[in-house]
């Protein structure tokens, strides 16, 4: 069998059924675009995270292989670009839980620290607390859409584009080419859950 001509979709359904040849090509196939989106993830962050982009990588694999595989399993397969897209925004949700750890160990140790001490710099520190405290917010507001909008066809896609717009600036034009969407319905789409993330998500 030649593996590098085997469709994606055929790919992941040999995995699921726990083919080892598959998943050693799934792991071959996928590694480069997983290590793309962690190091350019980090790289927003971090300073030379190379050091980094082994151990994110192998835990967005770990992420898709939880709960007996359930995001290959319930990945709808409406167009091409459907299993990149999964693959994408696991990367990126590892990347950001990550920054999210290291940003609450920071916090511990702030708490020991005087904020009068000499060499703490408050202000320097500020945007990158920002920002990744966006990025955690995001993520809360991820989990409650797919709560709330749970029966909702296509919810995983439109979550994923929720966060590619918000947390990546991701414009709707690149997210309409990524899904093979008209550009209108990921305008649409991001609009209504960023009202519904308002209304229902936010107290």
């Amino acid at each position: 069998m030649n593996w590098r001509e085997l469709p994606d979709r055929e790919l992941v359904e040999r995995c699921l059924a726990g083919d080892e040849l598959a998943w050693r090509e799934f792991l071959r196939r996928f590694n480069r675009l997983l290590r793309g989106v962690v190091f350019k993830t980090l790289t927003r962050k971090i300073q030379n995270p190379l050091h980094l982009v082994d151990d994110l990588v192998q835990d967005a694999f770990r992420r898709l292989t939880m709960d007996s595989c359930r995001p290959l399993r319930g990945l709808e397969w409406r167009h091409e670009k459907a299993l990149p897209g999964l693959l994408k925004a696991t990367a990126s949700t590892a990347v950001l839980d990550y920054l999210r750890k290291i940003e609450a160990g920071r916090r511990d140790v702030d708490k020991e620290v005087a904020l009068d001490t000499p060499g703490v710099d408050v202000a320097a520190s500020a945007p990158f607390d920002r920002e990744v405290e966006h990025k955690v917010l995001l993520q809360q507001l991820a989990r409650c859409l797919e709560s709330v909008l749970k029966e909702e066809e296509h919810l995983r896609r439109s979550v994923a584009m929720f966060l590619l717009y918000f947390g990546h600036k991701v414009t709707a034009m690149e997210i309409s080419r990524v899904y093979k969407l008209d550009v209108r319905i990921v305008e649409n789409t991001v609009a209504r859950l960023a009202r519904v993330a308002r209304t229902r998500c936010i107290n």
